[in-house]
């Protein structure tokens, strides 16, 4: 991975290839080893490939087709067959079923419509939880959609990113106004809270989404600090790693983030309209994105969500749409 470090500055800012050059869209460009490739965009149902079966098609004759079509795609979450998008405009929350061919819409509770649904995680059991930032809960389904319940505490301020352990049964709970990570457990029984507002080490400033390693530690975007931090599964600081800047390995405003089977940590910047991967360290491995409409390009680039086979789904969302990636050559 350290070869990442000495490819052009060029193409590690902008990370666009001039595909009429070359067959496949990779980052980063020969000499050097392809690392990640560009697959397609997704916006509807069948670019998920989830397919309509016979008496869909023709139920849509006779009654009218229900188009869905993301309009501003947020959080994202994908698990074997399923993809989950929180969508922001349309209130809902999408999951397109590839083995079943269906897609499942979520509007929210048997009494509360979602009001800003921001970022959706399963746990070990298939059960949904999404959170809603306005409403300040974390609401729980079932996996075929079916509302089961919702968590709630006098300590939610505005929900944001939410991440499970499963070994731990714990739910952890990022809050962007409080600068906290709230843990619950699945069941919604409030634990504790970790940090608060700052720019010390282990206090933040209006975080934004988490995710977590195979050990447990969490990795939060502390967004207005320009920065990640590393805790570990009880909350205790470890290390961070970024600062405000324009220059690569500096961030604007850090948002999704997520980490493949190398341990290699990626972080979406809405600013910058770019994916920064780091290693364990937090040392810069390589860039790829910049601002654009064109495939590889970003207009306010979000979540990130990682597969084990190594596909990247990232939410594009003033693009309206998702953008796939494949990691190439994973260990």
């Amino acid at each position: 991975m350290s070869k990442f470090l000495f490819i052009s500055l060029f193409f590690i800012y902008t990370g666009y290839l001039n595909a009429k050059n070359i067959d496949k869209l990779v980052w980063p460009e020969a000499p050097d080893k392809a690392r990640i490739e560009f697959v397609k965009i997704a916006t509807n149902p069948a670019d998920f490939e989830v397919e309509k079966g016979f008496f869909s098609k023709i139920f849509d004759f006779v009654v009218g087709e229900e188009s869905i079509t993301l309009s501003s795609p947020f959080g994202i979450y994908a698990k074997k067959q399923r993809v989950y998008v929180t969508d922001a405009t349309s209130k809902n929350v999408y999951i397109f079923d590839k083995s079943e061919d269906e897609t499942i819409i979520i509007e929210g509770s048997d009494k509360e419509i979602f009001l800003n649904p921001i970022d959706v995680v399963c746990d070990s059991k298939g059960k949904i939880y999404i959170s809603d930032s306005i409403r300040a809960k974390i609401y729980v389904f079932k996996r075929d959609g079916e509302f089961d319940y919702a968590i709630s505490s006098k300590f939610f301020k505005r929900p944001v990113g939410i991440a499970v352990n499963y070994d731990e049964n714990k739910l952890y709970i990022v809050d962007a106004v409080a600068s906290q990570i709230h843990v619950t457990t699945l069941k919604g029984k409030f634990l504790y809270s970790i940090g608060g507002f700052g720019n010390g080490d282990g206090e933040f400033n209006r975080p934004t989404f988490i995710a977590k390693d195979v050990i447990g530690n969490i990795y939060v975007t502390d967004s207005m600090n320009h920065r990640v931090q590393v805790l570990n599964k009880e909350g205790k600081y470890l290390y961070k790693f970024g600062h405000l800047g324009k220059s690569i390995g500096s961030f604007a405003s850090p948002r999704g983030i997520a980490l493949d089977k190398n341990n290699n940590i990626y972080v979406s910047d809405t600013m910058f309209n770019n994916i920064q991967i780091f290693n364990k360290k937090g040392e810069l491995l390589m860039v790829f994105g910049g601002y654009g409409n064109a495939k590889g390009r970003f207009s306010l680039a979000e979540d990130i969500y990682i597969l084990e086979n190594g596909t990247i789904y990232i939410t594009d969302t003033s693009n309206k749409r998702v953008q796939i990636f494949k990691l190439l050559d994973i260990d």
